[in-house]
This record gives C-alpha cells, sequence and structure tokens, in this order.
C-alpha cells in the first residue's frame, strides 16, 4: 500500500513510503501512528473505480477500510484512483527507472499521484468559491 503526504500548504504532494499489506488491522494502526506523527488533516483513500465509472474490484474493500478510520475519529475519504498507477508508471519510466526497480517505488508514487489530484480539486473548488 502507498501512502503519500501533502506539505502544510496543500500545494504538493510527495510519495511517503510503501507498507506492505497484512491485514486490515494493523495498516490501520500504522495509518493512525502516522497520522499522528505527522498532523494528517484528512486521510484520503484510493476508490478503485473501473473506466466506465462502475464500481470495480475492491471498492468494497476501500468502504472498509473508510469506515474503519472514521471509527478512530480520522476524517477520511474515498477518492477515484483510476489512472494513478498508469501515471506514476509513466513517471517512472521516464525518469530511468527499469520496470524491474519500479515496485519498490511505484505504490507511493501512484498515492502522489492520487493525493496531487485531490489537491487540484479542492484548489479548484476554492478558486469557483471566490469568484461567485
Amino acid at each position: 500500500m502507498g501512502l503519500a503526504l501533502s506539505d502544510p500548504l496543500k500545494m504538493l504532494a510527495s510519495p511517503y513510503k510503501q507498507i506492505p499489506f497484512t491485514n486490515q488491522e494493523d495498516i490501520i494502526e500504522t495509518i493512525c501512528s502516522i497520522v499522528s506523527e505527522n498532523n494528517v488533516e484528512k486521510v484520503i483513500i484510493g476508490f478503485p473505480v473501473r473506466e466506465d465509472g462502475k464500481e470495480g474490484e475492491g471498492c468494497e474493500d476501500a468502504r472498509q477500510f473508510l469506515n474503519a478510520l472514521q471509527k478512530r475519529d480520522i476524517s477520511a475519504l474515498l477518492w477515484d484512483e483510476r489512472y494513478s498507477s498508469k501515471i506514476a508508471e509513466g513517471i517512472l519510466r521516464e525518469s530511468g527507472v527499469k520496470a524491474k526497480n519500479q515496485k519498490d517505488k511505484l505504490d507511493a508514487l501512484a498515492a502522489s499521484v492520487l493525493l496531487e489530484n485531490y489537491l487540484a480539486f479542492i484548489k479548484y473548488q476554492e478558486n469557483q468559491e471566490a469568484s461567485i
């Protein structure tokens, strides 16, 4: 599972780390620690929607993960993760990282792509509200 963090101004997203997926409880504990240590305001969870916009495999798992975090009083939401891994693969390829070495970086980079997408959306919303 890849993790990314934004800067305090919510302008940039950066890959943070990859954590092995063992079981949901261990992942929740790890996320809770990271949220606390880094003063995270909101956790953005990748929602695996298919290309046609319908829910894909893993959507129910994402919902369960969201509910588990919310039960711990962590603000979280689901966010469409379409193409985040493909974009991350392209970035790694363009950076000269060989395919066999991409796995160690791919999930965290894909998480940063997802987070950048979310940050761009909230910035757009802020700009729209300011222009009204």
